[in-house]
């Protein structure tokens, strides 16, 4: 059940071709999701991966964009808390921007936005991301 709801999400994915402003899904490699990438290449990358650790997500109080996302992501919790998921505020916290910084030197990315997810071995950028890769993503890698 959770594995084809996966592959269907993923498959959602592999037929958007055009890009949301701020919005991205990159990998550790710092590769980002294009088109040609195909769903079973993505599930590679999270099979390949050998880190653990939880989810990691950095969001800034005052963005509304960062509100939807947290909104979304308070309904995964409840439906999944058994997954660990850290959040780190950006606003005012100058400790959690510099950590944001070493995550997009990690993923080879540069100018991210919140809200960003960090999800193994690959990230979401912006909301819309979230809320379509976010279940599939952090069910894999928590696999």
């Amino acid at each position: 059940m959770i594995f084809s709801r996966i592959a269907t999400i993923l498959v959602f994915l592999i037929f958007i071709t055009t890009p949301i402003a701020a919005e991205r899904v990159f990998f550790s490699d710092g590769t980002l999701y294009n088109s040609s990438l195909s769903k079973d290449e993505i599930l590679e990358r999270f099979d390949e991966y050998s880190g653990t650790g939880p989810v990691i997500v950095f969001h800034d109080t005052i963005c509304e964009t960062c509100e939807e996302a947290m909104e979304y992501l308070g309904d995964f919790e409840t439906k999944h808390p058994e997954i660990a998921i850290e959040y780190y505020d950006l606003h005012l916290n100058t400790t959690n921007k510099l950590m944001f910084e070493d995550y997009m030197k990690e993923y080879e990315q540069k100018n991210l936005m919140a809200p960003t997810a960090f999800i193994g071995p690959a990230g979401l950028e912006g909301v819309e991301s979230i809320k379509i890769l976010f279940e599939p993503f952090t069910l894999l890698y928590n696999e």
